[in-house]
């Protein structure tokens, strides 16, 4: 069905040339908002006109005061040079930080800074409490802690001029704590109007805990570290470029695919990755549609490459219009990983419960395509050379925003995970594997491509396909939990009668979406289909889970869970820039129920969003948030849509 496919742009697609994209994207200082994106996207621009494809450049306001449904922007901002000096005792000084040298060594959207500065060292930092007997009006606060997360009380609350950040992220798996000592950490400033703005520079965790030790030993003796700052930045209205380029089907539905643009220098694989791997794959398409091997597609395939978050909301906001002919998306976020170097999985991210779609059974299908690459001594099994997983839906990335509900375009993602270099001056040109970036351009394309050009044919096959995953995937989980309650675990979560009744309804509206690629299909049959499936299923399972069950359960007031939360704007929704609107004593409470309710305000948050749709009920929400994410927590669910209402984000309203 999709195999010839597959083989024609395995033989068009070049892993290498895609990595030579990645080595022109990543030498740009890539901000949001800024000269340096906007080089990159005229660039990438440029070269796809180049190839031949219909491409260009959208505009949209970059400034405070305009948003993008609910999402803010922000003013554009750049810097001409930053440097950072140890004033040592005898006047001298020694070079701590050079933004021309190492561009990420200065915070992005910096405010303009000349002077001295003496240095504080405070532990934590987003706390009051962190700050007993310390001053630090005026000085650079050093800290370990996430510029956002320490500059209300660093700055707007105890007057401090700036931070110097040392800290450096850890995943056990990949990069341990203590890893990474000479590179520095990706931190910065977002600014939507109204904050005092600071400046800030970074340095590696090895630099940074010899200026900590230093700082330790001049207190001692009393005496002051001081600094010699320079910041010349600006700060000015502008735009944000989203580069968008199309082929033209002769419909005027669409298929899009996405790659964020945006990041430091010298990110590659976050996303020059993507990027690269999605001009391959467009250029791929357009070759071989000009030179008449493929016909042309029946749904337009587009092609967007944007900031990354702010730029989807505005994108997708001037074209709220064309949603409804969006029939698919695809999200390629850092796919070019040396997975020996950096440890990471390529990973199928599928999309929420909350938006069923056959577009992950798809992709999913289409990537076994590259499992036969090696074989067994005998020759009698195949298996692919690569780790690779498919897992369920993450927030993270652009993907999240068209998979909402309210917007409506289901998007799964490709994506490498977890890199050891991620979001560090690490993640450099070294580290992208040309294979995977091949394996990524070419999947891309044949999923655009075949979802372009799907018709009944395809779409008789993949109800059968996705039936075929349904009952394996369902299958997997009730013998994995089956194992578990024979070995004397104790259950966790929802019923496993409720978890499997949940799984069947969302088979059955996934292939329901199937009308999107064929109005005549009749998915009746085949939801038919999965209810035997899945009753089949349970009934293997059911002399054990049905009595494995969680005891007691907390719930909503009876009073709350009837609040029917209707949405005000279309996406998911920021909380920070928002936050900045209340009262100090509001923020410090709405903060304070951010940290009690950390794992919910994760993932099962935005899923709660998603899951209304100004009919159902909190019940409801805390209910089907649950099956699709594990975590029930009925006081965070609450307090968190109180705050939204509070926020003038949602209306709760009773039924």
């Amino acid at each position: 069905m999709y195999h010839a496919l597959l083989k024609l742009l395995n033989n068009e697609v070049s892993g290498d040339a895609a990595k030579n994209l990645v080595a022109q994207i990543s030498q740009w200082h890539r901000i949001q908002a800024s000269p340096m994106y906007r080089a990159a996207a005229e660039w990438v621009d440029a070269t796809l006109r180049g190839y031949g494809l219909a491409s260009t450049i959208e505009r949209f306001p970059a400034r405070e005061g305009v948003y993008a449904w609910a999402e803010p922007m922000f003013q554009e901002w750049w810097c001409d040079e930053a440097t950072l000096h140890l004033i040592e005792p005898d006047g001298t000084q020694r070079r701590l930080a050079d933004y021309r040298a190492v561009p990420l060594s200065l915070m992005p959207r910096s405010a303009p800074a000349d002077g001295e500065f003496e240095v504080v060292v405070v532990e934590g930092g987003d706390r009051p409490e962190h700050y007993a007997g310390l001053d630090v009006r005026g000085k650079l606060v050093l800290t370990r802690m996430m510029p956002m997360s320490v500059h209300p009380v660093a700055i707007e609350q105890f007057g401090a001029a700036g931070l110097i950040f040392d800290g450096m992220r850890s995943v056990p798996e990949v990069c341990p704590p203590g890893d990474l000592q000479d590179d520095i950490q990706y931190a910065s400033w977002w600014w939507w109007g109204g904050e005092t703005r600071a400046f800030g520079f970074v340095l590696s965790p090895r630099a940074g805990a010899e200026l900590r030790r230093l700082v330790a030993r001049r207190t001692a003796r009393g005496e002051p570290v001081r600094t010699r700052a320079l910041v010349r930045s600006h700060f000015a209205d502008g735009t944000l470029e989203t580069v968008s380029a199309h082929i033209p089907g002769t419909s005027d539905e669409e298929v899009v695919v996405t790659a964020h643009l945006c990041h430091p220098a010298p990110f590659a694989n976050d996303n020059a990755s993507g990027a690269a791997a999605a001009m391959e794959a467009a250029r791929a398409l357009h070759a071989l549609i000009a030179r008449g091997v493929l016909p042309q597609p029946k749904r337009t395939i587009r092609f967007l490459w944007m900031p990354e978050m702010t730029g989807t909301y505005a994108y997708l906001a001037a074209h709220e219009a064309e949603l409804p002919r969006m029939v698919a998306g695809l999200n390629l976020d850092m796919v070019g990983e040396d997975q020996e170097q950096t440890g990471s999985s390529w990973l199928l991210i599928r999309t929420s419960d909350a938006m069923p779609s056959f577009v992950a059974p798809l992709l999913e299908a289409l990537r076994e395509g590259y499992f036969g690459q090696a074989h067994t001594f005998n020759g009698q099994g195949e298996f692919p050379l690569f780790r690779h997983a498919v897992v369920p839906f993450s927030n993270g990335s652009d993907h999240y925003i068209f998979g909402d509900p309210s917007v409506g375009v289901a998007a799964p993602m490709l994506i490498q995970w977890p890199d050891r270099f991620y979001h560090t001056t690490a993640d450099t040109l070294d580290r992208v594997d040309p294979r995977s970036l091949w394996r990524a351009a070419a999947l891309a394309a044949t999923y655009a491509y075949f979802v372009a050009s799907a018709g009944p044919r395809e779409v008789a096959w993949l109800a059968r396909e996705m039936n075929y995953r349904f009952e394996v995937r369902l299958a997997r989980k009730l013998q994995s939990a089956t194992s578990a309650a024979l070995g004397g675990s104790a259950p966790e979560g929802p019923d496993w009668a409720a978890r499997v009744a949940f799984r069947r309804e969302r088979q059955q509206a996934a292939l329901e979406s199937l009308r999107r690629l064929d109005p005549a299909f009749d998915p009746h049959p085949w939801q038919t289909q999965a209810t035997t499936l899945a009753d089949a299923a349970w009934a293997r399972a059911r002399d054990v889970l049905d009595d494995w069950r969680v005891p007691e359960q907390e719930t909503l007031p009876e009073e709350a869970a009837k609040l029917i939360p209707a949405r005000r704007y279309r996406g998911p929704i920021s909380l920070q820039p928002y936050l900045r609107h209340l009262p100090a004593d509001e923020r410090a409470d709405a903060k304070a129920m951010v940290r009690k309710h950390g794992e919910f305000m994760d993932l099962p948050a935005d899923v709660a969003l998603y899951w209304a749709d100004g009919l159902r009920n909190l019940g409801d929400i805390l209910r089907l948030t649950e099956l699709e994410t594990d975590v029930r927590d009925p006081a965070g669910l609450l307090a968190y849509f109180q705050l939204l209402a509070r926020l003038g984000l949602v209306e709760l309203r009773t039924a």
